[in-house]
């Protein structure tokens, strides 16, 4: 195929086409697996850090 500007499209979506595919098998294959275990300290932090950014006194930050 010559070198235009559709060619490399075609390239470009070719590509983006097969990397979605590998993508897709990836995922499939570790369907049967487990989610990993969260520690409790991340949950714990995460936790914290939900609510709204407020001082010692209670007021929001601006």
């Amino acid at each position: 195929m010559a070198d235009s500007k559709d060619s490399r499209d075609k390239q470009a979506d070719d590509e983006e086409e097969r990397q979605r595919k590998r993508e897709v098998s990836e995922a499939l294959e570790r369907d049967d697996e487990d989610e990993p275990a969260l520690d409790e300290e991340t949950d714990e932090a995460e936790a914290d850090s939900d609510g709204d950014e407020r001082d010692e006194e209670g007021a929001t930050e601006e």
